[in-house]
């Protein structure tokens, strides 16, 4: 359960990584995103922040999934396998658009990488044991 934790926290840090690093190069971002069109760079403009915001927000709820995921709670050790199924693929499709430069593809590409390493300790016959099932009603 430990390696699941520490592959959730993990990935938590290249995402806060990742949206530190897009407030701190927002200009040359949406720049890079627009390729030189004034309509696209009014749109990027408007939504490149959504992403690291909603980052930052959910990283307040990782430890509380963190804490759970400990206590054996099966709702939380579904979340976990969701968000990395779900995450890995949104990554390497955010990575197939080509909308981003190479270093936030780089950052996207270890998060998801992070996210199918996650996916692999989560689904060990170990882990899956320490998972508590609810009795039938």
């Amino acid at each position: 359960m430990t390696r699941v934790i520490n592959l959730l926290y993990a990935n938590l840090g290249l995402a806060l990584a990742q949206a530190a690093l897009t407030f701190v190069f927002y200009g040359s971002l949406v720049a890079y995103q627009a390729h030189g069109d004034p309509a696209a760079y009014g749109v990027f403009e408007n939504t490149t922040w959504i992403r690291p915001v909603a980052v930052s927000l959910i990283s307040l709820i990782y430890v509380g999934i963190a804490r759970k995921l400990r206590s054996g709670s099966r709702a939380t050790y579904i979340r976990v396998v969701v968000i990395a199924v779900v995450g890995s693929l949104g990554l390497v499709w955010g990575i197939s658009t080509g909308q981003f430069p190479i270093w936030m593809e780089a950052l996207m590409g270890a998060q998801a990488a992070v996210l199918v390493a996650l996916f692999v300790a989560a689904m060990q016959p170990s882990v899956r044991a320490q998972i508590g099932k609810k009795a039938a009603a």
